[in-house]
């Protein structure tokens, strides 16, 4: 099995949803955790401006798994944008912020891209095994009743935008696909509170409790190209439904 190398960039990611307090730990020690102001924008993770990486600032967290290495992160400029890359080798790990967002007031998300190479597999991308994406987010949730909830938006290979996937009944939304979208900055905005309702079809009120971050599989692809694969990201918000531009 030959692996891929893959680098995924991520300029700024940002969020938007209306405050809420919610006690719960997804994992030990969320430390400072990110709240809206009240303004129109709340901005969760923005790579335009470089910060520790080790140790992060609080409230980050950057989660390694016992069964892979982890990736590699560093600040760099993708195409005049300043971004953060995310280099995975047979590797996979997660790097979040803690938030405690409301989803009924700032329900849209908005973040940038830039996918270099697609994947190419012969594999079912809708199956565990084929479970692979040039780039995800991850979000984590908990409803006022206390439901535990977890979710990712993914960019698709075969998939197209607006899909679903379920692999062992967790919910994954694709955003974006295609390899005539490949090799440039996209813009992207979705209804993140439409999506969710759509998954679990009901009415109860969630907070989102985990920020958009680099959630990177091991890959299983073998290379299509000389080049290795590179997802760039350049910000993302989630913003009130009023919203418009």
């Amino acid at each position: 099995m030959v692996w891929r190398t893959r680098y995924f960039l991520v300029g700024g990611v940002a969020l938007v949803i209306a405050a809420g307090l919610v006690s719960w730990h997804f994992w030990s020690g969320r430390g400072e955790v990110l709240k809206p102001d009240g303004g129109p924008v709340v901005t969760v993770m923005d790579f335009g401006r470089g910060f520790s990486l080790d140790p992060l600032p609080s409230g980050w967290q950057h989660r390694k798994f016992w069964t892979r290495s982890p990736i590699t992160m560093a600040f760099t400029v993708k195409d005049g944008v300043p971004s953060m890359r995310f280099e995975t080798h047979d590797s996979a790990s997660m790097l979040f912020r803690h938030v405690d967002i409301d989803l009924a007031t700032y329900p849209m998300l908005a973040w940038r891209w830039f996918i270099e190479l697609p994947i190419h597999s012969p594999l079912d991308e809708r199956t565990r095994e084929g479970d692979d994406h040039p780039a995800r987010l991850f979000f984590r949730f908990v409803t006022e009743r206390g439901q535990k909830r977890a979710m990712e938006v993914i960019w698709g290979n075969k998939l197209k935008p607006g899909d679903y996937k379920y692999i062992g009944g967790f919910p994954h939304f694709v955003a974006d696909a295609g390899d005539d979208r490949v090799g440039r900055w996209l813009d992207e905005k979705i209804d993140l509170a439409a999506v969710y309702d759509e998954i679990w079809k009901d009415v109860a009120p969630a907070h989102l409790l985990m920020s958009p971050c680099s959630a990177t599989a091991t890959t299983r692809t073998p290379p299509v190209s000389p080049s290795s694969p590179m997802s760039n990201w350049n910000g993302g918000e989630a913003r009130p439904a009023r919203w418009k531009g």
